[in-house]
């Protein structure tokens, strides 16, 4: 089969996607062609952490979200307020 030739082509590669697959949605067709769930976590190169620093981190995730929370609450109560004092 013949690729199409096209006027403006130089041959450069932008984004090498040769290592990327079709992701699906079925687990047992994923661990035919990459092996058991053992051999997934044993090629798996994420730190492991300490108790207290998955608490540091769990602790700093849920503070960033209450923060953005609270701006939005404070935005909503904001909007509200102005909008009672413009139809009273």
């Amino acid at each position: 089969m013949r690729e199409k030739q096209y006027d403006d082509d130089d041959g450069r590669t932008v984004a090498d996607m040769s290592g990327v697959e079709k992701p699906t949605m079925f687990r047992f067709r994923s661990l035919k062609k990459h092996g058991t769930f053992a051999e997934k976590e044993a090629n798996n190169k994420e730190p492991q952490l300490s108790p207290e620093q998955r608490k540091s981190y769990l602790g700093g995730a849920l503070s960033a979200a209450l923060l953005i929370a609270l701006v939005f609450i404070a935005a909503g109560a904001i909007l509200i307020a102005l909008l009672t004092a413009i139809w009273h």
